[in-house]
């Protein structure tokens, strides 16, 4: 065995394998709806608007398929120059799938492709901004137009947090402000990767670190727009990779959290990426022998609700979003995380 080869290699080829199988013209097939965060019943876009209508008159306005989100996970997940052909063709074909996520004229990205009524967000934004960056994607100056657009979200006086949508800066007060504390860590690792320095320290920046210091400090919840606790523990755990602050309280809420809740593949990868990212003291191969053994016959990992779309009870997941996250999983990067 390579110093590089880890006891799950067979299974991350198989992963590997089923999300190339899985490319089509598009890319990789999109994250499916559902109304409960197991998607024991996976619908299409036009079931789960009608779904919606009827059981809780909440109209969306357009049916949700083709999101992108799924796209933006994978190539922050993928390994950069990966020596697998058919990961090197899953780089390439996701590079090109976010690209149709784009704004033509602000530095934006939506979960939803261009000409569906949905607003542009900070947490895609910055999902394709890390991903892209990671791989080396992007250029210096688009990398700094799109860091300088997150932070470009204040409303009033108070300095607070980055939101989830810069459209809340056109709201009135009774409206609100829409924050969601995964998007946060999210944001905070896109602004904090190597770049043009001169934008940082910002207080956008500032008061978005406190905010999720303070839902580390809170209860074990998922937030306004992800299913489960560990997706916070995953973004957390990344973010605190790059940004200090966050590292000493992110790996006290990793170690003290406890596994007995991670009930589906997905939110044992994230407990794995969690635990690496901060070097906490938890059971990583323990946990990975659960991820192996929790793998399809046709390599795949089962699909389970990762983004909740707000109020809406709506759930987004699909086996290839799982395996994205499984497959990193059982990669470690870090070599104390072997």
């Amino acid at each position: 065995m390579s110093a590089d080869a880890t006891p799950w290699d067979a299974a991350v080829g198989r992963g590997l394998a089923f999300l190339h199988g899985s490319l089509g013209p598009g890319g990789l097939p999109s994250a499916r709806p559902g109304t409960d965060p197991e998607l024991r019943t996976p619908l299409t876009g036009a079931a789960a608007r009608r779904h919606l209508l009827v059981t809780h008159g909440v109209d969306l306005g357009f049916d949700p398929d083709h999101e992108g989100l799924s796209a933006m996970y994978g190539l922050a997940l993928l390994r950069p120059d990966a020596e697998r052909p058919e990961e090197r063709e899953l780089v390439a074909a996701l590079a090109g799938q976010i690209g149709r996520y784009g704004h033509a004229r602000r530095p934006r990205y939506s979960i939803f492709p261009a000409g569906v009524p949905f607003a542009g967000d900070t947490g895609s934004t910055a999902l394709a901004l890390s991903g892209l960056a990671r791989h080396g994607l992007i250029a210096p100056d688009r990398q700094d137009a799109l860091a300088r657009e997150l932070l470009d979200t204040q409303i009033g006086p108070d300095n607070g947090p980055v939101p989830a949508y810069w459209e809340d800066s056109d709201r009135t007060s009774s409206h609100g402000r829409r924050y969601d504390a995964v998007i946060a860590a999210d944001v905070l690792f896109a602004l904090h990767l190597p770049g043009p320095a001169s934008r940082l320290p910002h207080p956008a920046a500032e008061a978005t670190v406190r905010y999720v210091q303070q839902h580390l400090a809170g209860p074990r919840t998922g937030t306004r727009y992800y299913a489960s606790p560990e997706a916070f523990l995953h973004a957390a755990a990344r973010a605190s990779t790059l940004v200090p602050a966050l590292a000493a309280p992110t790996r006290r809420t990793v170690e003290h959290g406890t596994t007995q809740f991670a009930d589906t593949a997905l939110e044992l990868a994230l407990l794995v990426l969690a635990g690496e990212y901060t070097g906490a003291d938890a059971d990583l191969p323990g946990l990975r022998r659960r991820l192996v053994d929790a793998q399809l016959p046709d390599g795949s990992w089962p699909a389970a609700g990762h983004l909740r779309f707000g109020q809406a009870p709506l759930y987004f997941g699909s086996p290839h979003l799982t395996t994205l996250f499984a497959v990193r999983a059982l990669r470690p990067e870090t070599p104390s995380a072997r």
